[in-house]
């Protein structure tokens, strides 16, 4: 990640369409999939941070957790990639192992990286939350960082101070800010550094995601309630799709020139159009729909 320590301001692009129009709204897209051309949208901010800790702690191997599609997998085998340093991935689905037809783009962009990976059945893949394997962990691998699951953690969340920086520097009275979300973080930095008239809406894009709510509270703070999370915009799963995301995603690619990753943007994506369908926004609102990368998944 030598190469990508200068932050570097992002495009926030207009978009234009007669039922923003319409609605008396304003959308823009901020196009953090183009910070870095492998570790891309928020897995550079949550890294980014996290990176410097390791390197401060003499530390020359990331050691981190995710299913088969998982960004963040990619995002660290190519931030270690780039440092000459080695990374393991403990994946989700023992299943695999043998199996490297069933690999995702994801996966095997991972391994072109360098990355080790460790197959965990969906039991044993539960302890990694768990103090004690962690630290057993540890002992295995003394000279490694730990990243918890999606990169999730304190500095991840500071990570995004720059976005917030950028956004408001870029259109100052923007009003609501789109995410996807994965394991909460993005929308805990976000929500956290936005001013409280600001409005977080997080897009889960997995099922059953409300047990992340106490975390990203804890990562916020309680005081501050400026963000949302919208649990129904899943498509059936993570990494599960449906025929209207695919459909709106097509739609969107094709009028904005904007290629989205169908794990998550095209879910947030999805989310924001079915609430401008139900005419949730009112007219003065200042839409910014934040592209977080992952575009590795769109790999054939």
């Amino acid at each position: 990640m030598t190469s990508s320590q200068t932050e570097i301001t992002t495009p926030l692009q207009k978009l234009e369409d007669a039922r923003f129009n319409q609605a008396g709204i304003e959308v823009w897209m901020k196009r953090d999939d183009l910070n870095h051309p492998l570790i891309q949208g928020n897995k550079w901010h949550k890294l980014r941070l996290n990176l410097e800790q390791a390197e401060q702690q003499g530390l020359t191997q990331l050691i981190t957790f995710g299913g088969a599609y998982s960004n963040h997998i990619a995002a660290t085998a190519a931030a270690c990639y780039e440092r000459g340093w080695s990374s393991i991935g403990f994946i989700r689905g023992d299943e695999l192992a043998h199996n490297h037809q069933a690999w995702s783009p994801t996966l095997k962009q991972a391994q072109q990286h360098g990355m080790h990976f460790e197959f965990l059945d969906r039991q044993t893949y539960r302890l990694r939350h768990h103090q004690a394997w962690l630290q057993q962990l540890q002992l295995r691998f003394p000279q490694a960082y730990i990243l918890p699951e999606g990169g999730s953690n304190e500095l991840a969340v500071a990570g995004f101070e720059s976005v917030i920086t950028q956004l408001n520097q870029q259109c100052k009275d923007w009003t609501d800010l789109f995410c996807a979300v994965g394991t909460g973080g993005s929308l805990a930095g976000l929500a956290k550094y936005a001013s409280p008239k600001q409005k977080v809406w997080g897009v889960a894009s997995l099922k059953k995601a409300e047990y992340l709510k106490p975390k990203i509270e804890t990562w916020i703070g309680d005081l501050k309630q400026n963000w949302h999370l919208l649990t129904e915009f899943h498509g059936g799963g993570y990494a599960k799709s449906n025929a209207e995301i695919v459909l709106k995603t097509n739609q969107f690619e094709s009028q904005f020139q904007i290629p989205l990753d169908p794990v998550y943007t095209a879910k947030m994506v999805w989310a924001f159009n079915n609430l401008l369908e139900q005419n949730q926004f009112k007219a003065g609102q200042k839409i910014v729909l934040y592209h977080s990368g992952g575009l590795q998944g769109c790999a054939n």
